[in-house]
């Protein structure tokens, strides 16, 4: 039998049997049955279908008849496009975006890109996109609505500053590097992989290379936005930061045949702190290597939950034309942990996009004093540094209110709200606050305090100061300014009497 060699997305290398298997019995019987029916619709139906749309018909109820999202058709022009993809290059408008409520916010536009060419800053919302809005819509869906084939047109509505600007982008194929880095302060480098193809971990080496002889002192890689790719990729990558024969990841296919794929001693194992940025974006390959990390304790995860992308695809080449992208099998973690649908969650959550690379700099830094300061004319800095976030502290009935969520998540707080009970929880190590907001009430310690109302403003909760202290944190308010300071642990944490 013929034999046709594939490739997996964010998977490896594969043979899989050219043509239909099983052509005999159940399957040829229906293959007969499906052609019998376009036979007929080409040759008398009123509308007088062609042949291509046919084609394409039986082919998308094909797909659909699996409930598979990763398992698609593509014509030759597509497949050229997705392979070019995964090495760098693709056709689109220089747009990098990140979760903002109520509308995605731009974190980067490409020099001499057709949204740079039209204006497009970072800083500004993506409001409509073809006319849609786009509040409501999860990050994945409006990349997906402003990616296209080159040539074709874009219609965006982008926000700044409170107003609105409408801006017509026609895509092109571009080029970007696939790993990119820099040092940032502190001699902490900084490693950003846009994908995993096959020169990421060559030029993720070369980089790496180079910071060594800077004498870098930590290491920040950053998967956030990362759709994945060859699972071989992750699997190199891997071997930067664990020893030889450690297991990255395990694929089982639909009969239980499971594969092992493990590191190869062929890198330098890079014997650095590591702090590995994730978001809803972060999917497929970037998920392996970002799960493999974390299951060895080699790095800690920061950021949001992934995208829960645990099954691969082969890419088989069709005679007719084009390719057919097939799911073929589900991979695990090294502890055979599946990550589909559920993704993998951070081991510190930072839910504000401005915060996530200084939360993991603060990760590979323990031992530096964590603080925020307000400007009350508008600015914020965290550990000294100055951030890029439109938040500023409140003044309401003598009391001073903070943005509760970017004020805590800069100082190490993990925030969440739990709906079921109706409570905020606050907590990092031993610290801990849990808010009842409609009760007005506040616990710590062991006891119950009385709590001014939180309030609200532009999708921000804010949160008075005075219960800062059951958490540690020492408050200034000065010259126009609010600085907020975590005290160390052998300070003691005092439970002070709340103001009612």
């Amino acid at each position: 039998m013929r034999t046709r060699l594939v490739f997996l997305l964010a998977v490896f290398l594969l043979i899989l049997p050219a043509g239909p298997a099983g052509a005999e019995g159940e399957l040829y019987r229906e293959e007969k049955a499906v052609a019998e029916v376009m036979d007929y619709l080409y040759r008398y139906h009123i509308a007088r279908p062609d042949a291509q749309q046919l084609m394409q018909g039986a082919i998308d109820g094909l797909l659909n008849s699996v409930g598979d999202p990763y398992t698609e058709y593509f014509s030759a022009g597509e497949l050229e496009d997705f392979a070019r993809s995964l090495e760098g290059s693709f056709a689109g408008v220089g747009l990098e975006l990140e979760a903002c409520f109520p509308y995605p916010r731009v974190s980067g536009v490409f020099p001499g890109s057709p949204a740079f060419r039209a204006g497009i800053r970072e800083g500004d919302l993506i409001v409509r996109v073809d006319g849609e809005e786009t509040s409501g819509l999860d990050l994945a869906r409006v990349a997906e609505k402003i990616r296209g084939p080159a040539g074709s047109r874009l219609w965006l509505t982008v926000r700044r500053g409170g107003s609105d600007f409408n801006v017509e982008l026609t895509r092109e194929v571009m080029s970007s590097p696939v790993v990119e880095g820099k040092i940032l302060a502190g001699n902490i480098g900084y490693v950003k992989v846009h994908v995993f193809g096959s020169r990421t971990a060559g030029e993720f080496g070369a980089l790496m290379r180079e910071f060594q002889s800077r004498g870098i002192g930590g290491l920040v890689l950053d998967l956030r936005g990362d759709p994945g790719g060859y699972l071989q990729a992750a699997v190199d990558l891997a071997g930067y930061f664990l020893p030889s024969g450690q297991v990255v990841a395990i694929t089982v296919d639909r009969n239980g045949r499971e594969e092992v794929y493990s590191t190869a001693g062929e890198n330098p194992d890079l014997d650095l702190p590591l702090a590995v940025l994730v978001d809803g974006m972060s999917a497929s390959a970037a998920e392996v290597l970002a799960g493999a990390l974390q299951e060895y304790h080699r790095a800690v995860l920061v950021g949001g939950r992934t995208y829960g992308k645990g099954v691969a695809q082969a890419i088989v080449p069709l005679e007719a034309g084009g390719a057919l992208k097939i799911t073929i099998a589900r991979f695990l973690t090294p502890s055979g942990r599946s990550i589909d649908g559920r993704g993998i969650e951070p081991d510190r959550q930072v839910s504000v996009p401005s915060l996530q690379l200084v939360a993991a700099c603060q990760e590979l830094q323990p031992h530096l004093p964590r603080s925020v300061t307000f400007n009350f004319a508008g600015g914020v800095m965290v550990d000294g540094e100055r951030v890029d976030a439109a938040v500023y502290p409140l003044v309401a009935d003598g009391e001073i209110y903070i943005p509760l969520r970017f004020a805590l998540e800069a100082l190490g707080f993990n925030v969440q709200w739990h709906p079921d009970l109706k409570q905020i929880s606050i907590r990092t190590g031993s610290r801990e606050l849990i808010l009842e907001p409609g009760s007005k009430t506040a616990f710590a310690g062991g006891k119950n305090f009385k709590l001014k109302n939180l309030t609200w403003r532009e999708g921000n909760i804010y949160l008075p100061v005075s219960p800062l202290s059951l958490l540690g944190i020492k408050v200034q308010h000065d010259a126009g300014q609010l600085k907020l300071e975590l005290l160390p642990d052998e300070a003691g944490i005092m439970i002070p009497v709340l103001n009612h």
